[in-house]
């Protein structure tokens, strides 16, 4: 499977079973000492080498929340998306450390029409760390533009046209 990371088609050209996958990003250091200062989540584990070393994982991990993240940004949405409609059964299954590299999968699980014009798709959203074990599953769900039509209306409504200078 190649990566095919970027998800810009309207809900009704989605197919249940349809899997998207990315290439990889490594978690850094500065990724974790960002995310600390932004959140305010100093927790010992993230923050604290000679804490962390005293633990079960004898080293600082990344935060579950700064993963999660990382994996929303790596699979790419287009302007079909019009809103988030949350993330269901969140699991973390095995810790990422610092220096460790993603890789995401998004599978379509489902889909349910919401209206004429919106419909919401619930993609399983795997990380898969440098050894191909699954570090974090969740559900995410995503309200979307139904028909390719509607979306080109909105982007042919949403995006500026040059125009030229006014003479005086």
């Amino acid at each position: 499977m190649g990566i095919n990371n970027r998800i810009d088609m309207p809900y009704d050209e989605l197919e249940v079973g349809q899997v998207f996958r990315t290439g990889g990003r490594t978690i850094t250091e500065a990724d974790v000492v960002n995310y600390c200062a932004l959140t305010g989540n100093w927790i010992e584990i993230h923050s604290n080498k000679h804490y962390a070393e005293q633990t079960r994982f004898g080293k600082r991990l990344v935060q579950g929340s700064l993963t999660y993240s990382i994996m929303t940004g790596l699979i790419q949405f287009g302007p079909s998306i019009q809103a988030n409609y949350g993330i269901d059964n969140l699991r973390y299954l095995k810790p990422v450390a610092i220096d460790d590299t993603i890789y995401v999968t998004a599978e379509v699980t489902a889909k349910k029409e919401k209206d004429g014009k919106y419909g919401v798709t619930t993609f399983l959203m795997k990380a898969l760390n440098q050894d191909g074990y699954v570090v974090q599953r969740s559900e995410w769900s995503l309200l979307m533009l139904r028909r390719r039509e509607d979306l080109e209306a909105l982007l042919a409504a949403s995006l500026p046209t040059e125009k030229q200078p006014e003479k005086k």
